[in-house]
């Protein structure tokens, strides 16, 4: 079936997050201290989750750097925090993610957005990138009050759309969101970006692309 609904995860799928990679690479002197602070971001977001509780992802990303700047042996004062994770506010779009959602767009696919950031943020990540005008919503995690990959937040997103799961495609860059929304039973695509795999023993994505463009394609 094809899907009417395309729901977007936002970082690292339609922004790219290597200006944040590099600072924090940077201030920790370490070329693994942006990969080990984002899973561990994600790892205490859905600790949030599982335990029953909800919690500001911005607050878990403070919380987690603090952690592994631990880690590394490195003290980095508040306000230099503050400063590196604001680059999230800040994030390019990734090359092929302005032609891939204008066609998209023009193809007569309702397009939204979902991620586990705060809506603020959302708001300005994508304002910034100049993307925000191609989506209906732009949905945050904050609303289901649960993290991705649990089927709160897709459940969410689908009963406000008014859009059943079948007729709707996640697409996403980590092999979690797949899996969390296939299992929540929409469609999903998963996008290759560099360094991204699909987790091997979930059920294989719909669609299977290099890049969004690859997505375009496939849907044309």
């Amino acid at each position: 079936m094809k899907p009417k609904l395309l729901l977007f995860d936002v970082n690292e799928t339609l922004l790219d997050l290597k200006p944040l990679a590099r600072r924090i690479n940077t201030t920790l002197s370490n070329n693994l201290a942006f990969d080990l602070w984002f899973s561990s971001l994600l790892h205490y977001s859905l600790v949030e989750t599982t335990t029953g509780n909800h919690e500001d992802f911005s607050k878990i990303a403070k919380a987690t750097f603090e952690m592994t700047a631990f880690k590394f042996k490195k003290v980095v004062p508040e306000e230099e925090i503050e400063s590196i994770l604001g680059l999230i506010k800040k994030l390019p779009p990734h090359p092929d993610t302005v032609e891939a959602l204008q066609v998209l767009k023009q193809k007569g696919f309702l397009l939204a957005a979902l991620t586990n950031g705060n809506p603020t943020v959302a708001q300005l990540q994508l304002t910034f990138a100049e993307i925000n005008q191609f989506f209906e919503r732009i949905f945050s995690v904050d609303e289901a009050r649960a993290f991705k990959p649990n089927p709160k937040p897709y459940v969410f997103v689908l009963d406000q759309l008014k859009v059943k799961a079948q007729e709707s495609l996640m697409v996403a860059a980590h092999g979690w969101d797949i899996t969390g929304a296939k299992r929540a039973g929409l469609q999903t695509a998963f996008i290759a970006r560099d360094g991204k795999f699909k987790y091997p023993l979930a059920e294989a994505p719909t669609y299977d692309c290099k890049d969004l463009k690859d997505l375009v394609k496939r849907l044309s």
